[in-house]
């Protein structure tokens, strides 16, 4: 599957077969995420792979999307690692979270070449997080993604145009007409 074939197909999967993911698929889905482009090349990234149901069952509950996480053969748990990005966007806004989100569109495109559904969820306690976790200070998670199968009719069918804004709605040249 090529990468427009791949951004074309993506929907948010609504659920998971109990099935497990192959290790080489999900070896192949984190590799695409850690050849992602950061802000010089500092790579403020790292990713938690949880597949123990106890942990996932402790994840659920700290988001209010928990069923999704709790049902889902593996979670990836994306973190921003504070510092190793000095840079800001136009002097006020941290690039961590903009280039974890690039990891993150890329690891998700490469699930759909993969065969396997995720969602982004951002609804979640930080705290809970970090403390199922054990994360340190200074290290951010940016996103909980279940990953697997997508279960039969699991509600993510929508046409990719549905919802979407029309390219003149978004899209000018030379300046910003709106």
């Amino acid at each position: 599957m090529d990468v427009l074939e791949a951004i074309r197909s993506f929907r948010p999967c609504l659920a998971y077969q109990p099935r497990p993911i192959p290790p080489e698929k999900l070896k192949s889905i984190l590799s695409a995420a850690r050849l992602a482009p950061s802000q010089q090349n500092l790579q403020p990234w790292r990713f938690v792979v949880v597949q123990d149901d106890e942990r996932k069952r402790l994840l659920a509950q700290a988001s209010n999307r928990g069923k999704l996480i709790a049902e889902a053969p593996a979670v990836i748990v994306a973190f921003a690692v504070e510092e190793d990005i000095p840079v800001t966007i136009g002097g006020y806004i941290s690039a961590y979270p903009l280039d974890v989100a690039v990891a993150i569109g890329h690891l998700q495109l490469a699930a759909v070449a993969e065969g396997l559904g995720t969602n982004w969820i951002v609804e979640f306690h930080e705290d809970k997080v970090r403390s199922v976790l054990h994360v340190p200070e200074g290290i951010h998670p940016i996103a909980v993604i279940p990953i697997g199968f997508p279960a039969e009719g699991n509600g993510s069918s929508r046409p990719a145009a549905e919802g979407r804004k029309s390219p003149d709605e978004i899209i000018a040249y030379n300046e910003y007409p709106w």
